[in-house]
């Protein structure tokens, strides 16, 4: 796995990603934008500024490879705001171990997300009051069962790639379903969705 790893506060943070990442580059975000295309499976954004920092990541042309942000640290109505920005996995300086990060750095790579405690706090507390804002009518709208197997999997991790392959799908379809579940599930991205279905289960369940 290539990893590129935009810091500007040394190589602390890639010598801990070594033992995932088959080539380790880090460069400060000025040459980043100025290089152009990224060429890399995953990009780790170390940064006291993610939202500014993935704003200007968004400039560059695709391919654009998926984002693991390591925020020095964060304030509660920043979270959704960088997951909107383009992080796909989001943890926290003191809030994660090594382990934890190598776990983030290749689920992040693979099309899954990670999030630190305090994130995911954030993330479910948005999802439960976007809810309780909604109609009935809107909060209940049922998934067809295709839909509800991809969820499923969703749920369990898996990216879409695998999701096609488990059943027997094209990926672009796959792709276009996952929208549609966005927007029965009144969601923005995969972490939200995960929470937003999670909740629904337990309900039916308790």
């Amino acid at each position: 796995m290539r990893v590129l790893v935009i810091s500007t506060t040394g190589n602390s943070l890639a010598e801990l990603l070594r033992p995932c990442a088959g080539g380790l580059d880090v460069r400060p975000l000025l040459h980043v934008l100025n290089g152009g295309r990224i060429d890399a499976d995953l990009v780790v954004l170390h940064t006291h500024a993610p939202i500014r920092e993935l704003t200007a990541l968004a400039t560059l042309p695709p391919p654009r490879p998926p984002v693991l942000v390591v925020a020095h640290a964060v304030v509660p109505g920043d979270v959704v705001p960088i997951l909107r920005s383009g992080a796909r996995s989001l943890l926290v300086e003191g809030q994660y171990t090594r382990a934890d990060l190598l776990d983030a750095a290749r689920a992040t790579a693979e099309g899954q997300s990670r999030l630190s405690p305090l994130p995911m706090s954030i993330v479910v507390d948005h999802v439960q009051h976007r809810a309780a804002d909604r109609s009935p009518a809107l909060l209940h709208q049922p998934l067809t069962r295709r839909e509800h197997e991809i969820m499923e999997l969703i749920a369990a991790g898996e990216p879409n790639a695998a999701i096609a392959t488990r059943l027997d799908l094209a990926e672009k379809t796959v792709r276009n379903r996952v929208s549609q579940i966005y927007l029965k599930l009144r969601v923005n991205n995969r972490t939200e969705a995960i929470v937003q279905w999670l909740s629904r289960t337990e309900r039916r369940s308790g």
